[in-house]
């Protein structure tokens, strides 16, 4: 199977929202750039990075209060 036989395979079998980070992907690479860090800037990844998603307020909330 050939590289862009392989990618429609792939493609068809993606949802809207991995579609559209693909499709950015794709228009970063079509538009010269040779780099990209789409994980970083990911919504998802801000997300879980963000204070309001800090598991060691969770895990050490004990210690917190017991000082």
């Amino acid at each position: 199977m050939s590289i862009p036989q392989e990618l429609l395979s792939v493609i068809e079998q993606l949802n809207h929202e991995q579609l559209s980070a693909l499709l950015d992907l794709a228009l970063s690479f079509k538009n010269g750039e040779k780099s990209v860090s789409p994980t970083v800037e990911s919504q998802a990844y801000q997300n879980c990075v963000s204070p309001d998603n800090d598991i060691y307020d969770e895990v050490f909330a004990d210690e917190v209060t017991a000082r």
